[in-house]
């Protein structure tokens, strides 16, 4: 038996231009998730650090990061761990300048072959060893998945691939996804496959046992990668495996809806926003509920922002039968005219289109309300 600590799709060096100000502090933050891995690597007594593709976010990181990279590999081979990884898609080698193609990386295996003409063979605590990985291109790479096949009954066989399972929601699949089917993947009778390239935890297994895993990504990138972050620690053996989450993020990113029915302007709402506060936490929040008066959604950032690492708002408050349109409704003025042929237009509308009209009404009595009115 070996262990083996299996991560992928780290994305170091992603510009995350869309967290503005926290950016570069958010960046920070997945290198030091990348140390932590080293860490947990090291605090386990791995005989393999697996990285299934993407470890940089671009074929040309900056050499900073490189110089990061390397200094922890180092740190991993001086303690008798091996660092192995692939390519993803992200961190490609299709350029002649791709940062595998120009860089070192000493003590660490890179498969970097377009196709697998025959596994590395290593050998750990006294066992053979086989592994089995690729770097996809796409004009040498066709039967690349084929021959990711088992070669030899002795020794513990590891593949490494970045691709995607078939029946994802996530990808529509491209050549370069190397779509793949759990049928298909247990052809290859290999003893662990260590993938990469979807972002959130998913261990394919059948009534026998445990095949392969997504460690999904250690850090969240993106909204929809939210929650508690994983690598995996995986103790093989001859066709068999035992799988183990470990949290491993340094901050979390999450998706939630808040009622604020009742609020009658946007300091009440964001008292009640406050009440969430979390400085470590990446929130997106969709705003709920009727309410009095329309909110100035640039004001109410404003005043809720700095209760979170990264705060992102989404109104879907409801005004049609808010205090404030009844008032108007039967007003002389432009604003009042507004929300009559409003209420008309919803009358008549689908539940896709009310959801627009929804949207525009609210935009609009937003700026009528900015500005104390409409009059004629």
């Amino acid at each position: 038996m070996i262990r083996v600590l299996h991560t992928a799709d780290l994305h170091l060096g992603a510009p995350l231009k869309q967290l503005g100000a926290s950016q570069e502090t958010r960046r920070e933050d997945f290198c030091r998730t990348f140390e932590r891995l080293l860490t947990l690597a090291i605090k386990n007594e791995v005989h393999l650090f697996l990285v299934a593709g993407d470890l940089f976010d671009h074929p040309r990181p900056d050499t900073g990061l490189i110089g990061r990279v390397q200094a922890g590999f180092k740190r991993l081979s001086e303690r008798g761990i091996t660092p192995v990884l692939i390519p993803g898609t992200h961190d490609n080698v299709v350029s002649a300048d791709s940062v595998y193609r120009r860089h070192e990386f000493p003590g660490a295996l890179v498969l970097q072959d377009p196709v697998v003409d025959e596994p590395v063979r290593i050998t750990v605590r006294g066992q053979d060893v086989f592994l089995y990985g690729f770097a996809y291109r796409s004009s040498a790479s066709e039967g690349a998945l084929v021959s990711m096949q088992r070669r030899c009954e002795e020794g513990i066989h590891i593949g490494l691939l970045h691709g995607s399972r078939e029946g994802s929601p996530e990808w529509d699949y491209r050549k370069k996804d190397l779509p793949f089917t759990l049928p298909l993947l247990k052809t290859w009778d290999l003893d662990y496959v260590a993938l990469g390239h979807y972002h959130n935890f998913d261990l394919l297994s059948d009534d026998k046992r445990a095949w392969a895993c997504y460690p999904g990504s250690p850090e969240g990138k993106r909204f929809g990668e939210n929650g508690p972050r994983y690598s995996v620690l995986a103790n093989i053996s001859p066709r068999q495996v035992e799988v183990e989450k470990i949290e491993c993020q340094s901050r979390v990113l999450e998706d939630r809806t808040l009622d604020l029915s009742g609020c009658s302007d946007e300091q009440d709402a964001a008292d009640v926003i406050a009440k969430l506060a979390d400085r470590d936490l990446l929130l997106r929040l969709t705003l709920s509920g009727m309410v009095e008066a329309p909110f100035d959604l640039g004001r109410l950032q404003g005043l809720t922002t700095h209760h979170f690492f990264y705060l992102e708002l989404h109104d879907r408050t409801r005004l049609f039968d808010s205090a404030f349109a009844r008032r108007i409704e039967d007003e002389n003025t432009v604003r009042g005219l507004f929300v009559r042929r409003a209420r008309e237009c919803m009358a008549k509308a689908t539940e896709t289109e009310g959801d627009v009209v929804e949207q525009a009404f609210r935009e609009v009595l937003v700026r009528f309300h900015a500005f104390g009115g409409g009059e004629s």
